[in-house]
C-alpha cells in the first residue's frame, strides 16, 4: 500500500513539474511575441508615399505628420514606386496619392491624411469696420492646417496699416480678402493726374470718381468731361499711362 501511495505522489509531483515548465515556456513566448515583434515594416509603396508627402508638405508648418488610410500591402507588387499628386498644390488634410511603378503601367492609389500645426493672425480685441490695424490689435492662434480659416494671414506685415472691411470679434482670423489699403483718394474730391511719356510729363487736376488706396486703379473726370483711369501712388496722385 505504501508503495502505491509513493507512486501516486511521485506521479503528481512529476505532473506538477511539467505544468510549471510549460507555464514558464508560454510566459517566455508571450514576452517574445510582443506587438512590436508582430508589427511588419512598411512596404515599398508605404515608405515612398510617406516620404513623398512629408517632403511635399514641409512648407505647411510645424510637426507635419502623415497617416496612411489605405492598406498598401494589398496592392499589386510595385517596383521603384514613384508617387505623384493627381491635383496640384500642397497636400493637406485627406489626400489621394498616385503611385507609378516600373514593372507595369497600372497606377496604384493611396489615401492618406496630412496634418500640420500652423499659426495665423487673429484679432486680439473687437475691431470695428473701417479701423486701421496696428500691431497691438493682432494676436496669434495655432491649429491644424485643416482647420485654418480660408485666406487667413500668417505675416503681420500683410495686416498692419490695412483697414478692416468687416467687423471682427476677438479671436476671429484676419483674412486677406477682408482688408484693404487706406484710402489716399476719395470720391468727389480733387485729385492730381500725372501723365507721362518719352520726354514729357503732363500734370492736370480732375475729380476722383472712386475711392482708392495705394496701387488701386480708379477713374477721374477732367474739366472737359473726359474720364481717365490712373493708378494711385504713395502720394495720392493718379499715374496715367499711355
Amino acid at each position: 500500500m505504501q508503495r502505491i501511495l509513493n507512486s501516486v505522489q511521485a506521479f503528481r509531483t512529476a505532473r506538477l513539474a511539467r505544468l510549471v515548465v510549460a507555464g514558464i515556456v508560454l510566459a517566455l513566448l508571450a514576452i517574445a511575441v510582443t506587438p512590436a515583434a508582430l508589427a511588419t515594416p512598411d512596404d515599398a509603396i508605404a515608405q515612398a508615399t510617406r516620404h513623398f508627402l512629408m517632403s511635399q508638405a514641409a512648407s505647411l508648418g510645424d510637426d507635419v505628420g502623415v497617416e496612411l488610410n489605405s492598406d498598401t500591402s494589398r496592392l499589386p507588387e510595385c517596383r521603384s514606386p514613384q508617387p505623384f499628386l493627381p491635383r496640384d498644390g500642397v497636400p493637406q488634410g485627406r489626400v489621394m496619392v498616385g503611385i507609378r511603378c516600373s514593372n507595369d503601367e497600372q497606377v496604384r492609389y493611396v489615401q492618406a491624411t496630412v496634418s500640420a500645426s500652423v499659426r495665423f493672425l487673429v484679432a486680439a480685441t473687437a475691431i470695428k469696420r473701417g479701423e486701421q490695424l496696428s500691431a497691438d490689435m493682432l494676436d496669434w492662434e495655432r491649429a491644424d492646417v485643416s482647420r485654418r480659416p480660408r485666406n487667413a494671414l500668417d505675416d503681420p506685415s500683410q495686416a498692419i496699416g490695412k483697414v478692416i472691411t468687416q467687423r471682427l470679434t476677438k479671436g476671429m482670423a484676419l483674412r486677406g480678402d477682408r482688408l484693404r489699403q487706406p484710402y489716399l483718394v476719395h470720391r468727389g474730391e480733387s485729385v492730381t493726374l500725372i501723365a507721362g511719356g518719352e520726354g514729357f510729363t503732363v500734370t492736370r487736376e480732375g475729380e476722383a470718381l472712386n475711392n482708392g488706396g495705394k496701387g488701386d486703379s480708379i477713374r477721374a473726370r477732367m474739366p472737359d468731361g473726359t474720364v481717365l483711369r490712373g493708378q494711385v501712388d504713395a502720394r495720392g496722385r493718379l499715374a496715367v499711362r499711355y
